[in-house]
C-alpha cells in the first residue's frame, strides 16, 4: 500500500531534504504563502515530521508541470461511505475535464481527514473545473463538516516550484 507524506517548512530547509534524498520521488510545491514536499512511497517516510495519508484511489499521470490542488476534507464516520462514493463519481467526470492530469485520494492515518490531490495543466483549468456541479458536491461536504468536526480547506500550489530564495 502506498502512502502520501507531506511536510512543510522554509524553502531552504525543504531543498536540503531534496538534496539528502535524490533518489526518492519527492516533489517541491509552492505558492506565495508556503512551500511543501509531497512524497509518495510504499516505504516509510524520509521526513522528520509529516502528515501521512494512505492512498485509496488514483487516476491519471502526473506530468511534472502545472497547478496542484490539495483539498483537505474532514468527514464524519457516518458520512465516509457517501463521501467515497462522491469521489468515485468525480473520477468519471475528471478524466474528461480540460487540463486534468491526475487525482490521488488519501485518508489520514491519524483522524477522519481526507486529502484529494489533483494535478492540472494550469490554474485556469482548475478554476473551470471548480465551477462544475461535481466539484460543488465536494465543497458542500467540506462546508457541512467545517463547523461540526474540523477544518476543511483548499490549498493551490505551482509545479514545478519557483524559487523564493534566489534573489
Amino acid at each position: 500500500m502506498k502512502n502520501m507524506y507531506i511536510t512543510t517548512g522554509t524553502e531552504h530547509y525543504l531543498r536540503q531534504i531534496l538534496q539528502e534524498h535524490p533518489n526518492e520521488p519527492i516533489i517541491l510545491l509552492q505558492n506565495f504563502h508556503q512551500s511543501l514536499l509531497f512524497h509518495e512511497s510504499a516505504g516509510p517516510s524520509v521526513f522528520r515530521e509529516e502528515a501521512t495519508y494512505r492512498e485509496l484511489q488514483r487516476q491519471g499521470d502526473i506530468r511534472g508541470f502545472g497547478t496542484v490542488v490539495f483539498e483537505y476534507i474532514m468527514v464524519r464516520d457516518e458520512e465516509t461511505p457517501l463521501f467515497l462514493k462522491t469521489v468515485q463519481g468525480l473520477r468519471l467526470h475528471l478524466r474528461d475535464a480540460t487540463g486534468f492530469q491526475a487525482l490521488i485520494l488519501g485518508q489520514s492515518t491519524k483522524n477522519n481527514k481526507f486529502l484529494v490531490v489533483t494535478f492540472w495543466h494550469s490554474e485556469r483549468d482548475y478554476q473551470l473545473w471548480k465551477g462544475t456541479k461535481y466539484h460543488k458536491e465536494v465543497i458542500q461536504i467540506m462546508t457541512q463538516n467545517n463547523s461540526q468536526i474540523g477544518f476543511s480547506h483548499i490549498d493551490i500550489y505551482h509545479f514545478p516550484e519557483f524559487s523564493h530564495d534566489s534573489k
